[in-house]
């Protein structure tokens, strides 16, 4: 499959704004590919592009078609820089400054790579330190699995319950023919696994005090409407293993490391501010 040329420069364009945030790596060369005036592009300029495409689109780095699509893009961009340089754009103030804060974040991020590379990893000992000391971090809340029917009345609530009690109807049927939640109903009103402090709060306390599978709520009024809730599934309050939570205390501690490593070049940088109202508090 082949995209529009429009959707593909589109996509491209939102990667280059997230692209800051990629890992540096060596720039190739390659073979030259074009030639705007002095500058040249090379296959590698547009490896670049196609490297960042999300995921699902990284089989269109070989089509040749989309290769070529993305050399006029840059092309076109390349263009346009230029002109805007021979305009002397780059040196309006505002553009410049605006330049100059891309650079910084560019070089910034690079800088935050490059530091985290040199960081040593945390010793087992400090991952089983941090997982031992912060348990809150890694507790999985309890949990329920529920489904609901919206209705507009306290009267078709009750209709509608009295009918699921004489198994007159299964739930899903009726949460298909008569709930106003569209965004569940063709699932039979199934609203997944969910902890607390996600739904509105009186459908919460409903929703929860369903003691076993199979339980049906007495109608339950929200500013939604009316709700019947039905439980079918309960989780209780665990734990991540120490193993599972690894990767996540991993990146935890090195960027407390970065944190500090940031704020150590803060302090010993040479920083006089010459007016006394940009003074904070000390902490």
């Amino acid at each position: 499959m082949r995209l529009p040329l429009l959707c593909l420069l589109i996509i491209l364009a939102a990667c280059q704004q997230q692209n800051e945030t990629l890992p540096v790596e060596e720039v190739k060369t390659g073979p030259a590919v074009a030639t705007i005036g002095n500058h040249v592009l090379h296959e590698s300029d547009i490896d670049a592009e196609m490297d960042a495409l999300p995921d699902s689109l990284r089989h269109l780095r070989s089509d040749p078609r989309a290769r070529a699509e993305v050399l006029q893009s840059l092309i076109r961009r390349q263009i346009l820089s230029q002109r805007a340089r021979e305009l002397g754009l780059d040196n309006e103030p505002g553009i410049h400054q605006q330049i100059i804060r891309a650079r910084d974040t560019i070089l910034i991020h690079a800088l935050e790579e490059w530091q985290l590379n040199h960081i040593p990893k945390p010793t087992e000992t400090e991952i089983a330190a941090y997982y031992n000391k912060h348990p809150e971090k890694f507790t999985i809340p309890e949990q329920i699995h529920a489904r609901h029917i919206l209705v507009a009345s306290e009267k078709k609530a009750w209709e509608i319950l009295k009918s699921l009690r004489r198994k007159k109807a299964d739930f899903a049927s009726l949460a298909a023919t008569y709930s106003l939640d569209d965004s569940n109903k063709s699932r039979g009103g199934d609203l997944n696994w969910f902890s607390r402090g996600i739904m509105v709060k009186p459908f919460e306390d409903a929703a929860f005090a369903l003691k076993q599978p199979g339980s049906l709520s007495k109608p339950v009024k929200t500013q939604f409407g009316w709700h019947i809730i039905e439980l079918l599934g309960k989780r209780p309050a665990s734990r991540k293993s120490l193993e599972e939570a690894r990767e996540e205390i991993v990146n935890i501690l090195q960027q407390q490391s970065l944190s500090s490593w940031v704020e150590r070049l803060t302090t010993q940088a040479n920083v006089q501010l010459l007016r006394p109202e940009y003074e904070l508090p000390a902490k």
